[in-house]
């Protein structure tokens, strides 16, 4: 028979299961170490990275509360701001109108002062122009015509 011989199985079976037990024998022990050892790795890594994703989010929740507690700050400064913007809108007014009348007030002074000048000014002028009048009629004969002619020739020098 050509074909296949029950000892060429056999030793086939044997050399299979000797090589089975060789190679169990020699790398079964540092693969399943190997294994393990890679299995604590992942572990580890999974662990670690559930803790940065926990340290992340407890920093997330801080960020945001952080930012509202800023908000509300920002807000907080923009009214007060707002505040004192109007107070001292309000004194810059108030200021403006204290010297608006002060300066008021010394105009009407300046103007009475002038309007006396001006009529004590008149006053004598008046007076000056009513004797310079008297002395012409004087010097005339005394009538009505003259005094007319005499009033108009000194008004028209005069003016």
């Amino acid at each position: 028979m050509e074909g296949l011989q029950p000892v060429d199985v056999l030793i086939h079976a044997v050399s299979v299961v000797v090589l089975f037990v060789l190679l169990r024998l020699i790398l079964w022990r540092p693969v399943t170490r190997y294994l393990a050892a890679r299995a604590e790795r992942v572990k580890a890594e999974l662990d670690d990275a559930a803790r940065i994703k926990a340290e992340a989010e407890s920093m997330k929740t801080e960020y945001e509360s952080g930012i509202g507690d800023l908000e509300e700050r920002g807000r907080e400064i923009m009214r007060d701001s707002q505040m004192r913007a109007g107070e001292q809108a309000k004194e810059i007014t108030d200021n403006a109108k204290a010297q608006a009348e002060k300066m008021l007030a010394d105009a009407k002074e300046r103007i009475g002062a002038e309007r006396q000048d001006a009529v004590a000014s008149a006053r004598r002028e008046i007076a000056q122009l009513a004797t310079e009048m008297a002395s012409r009629i004087l010097r005339r004969e005394v009538s009505v015509t003259d005094n007319l002619s005499a009033a108009q020739d000194f008004f028209e020098e005069k003016g």
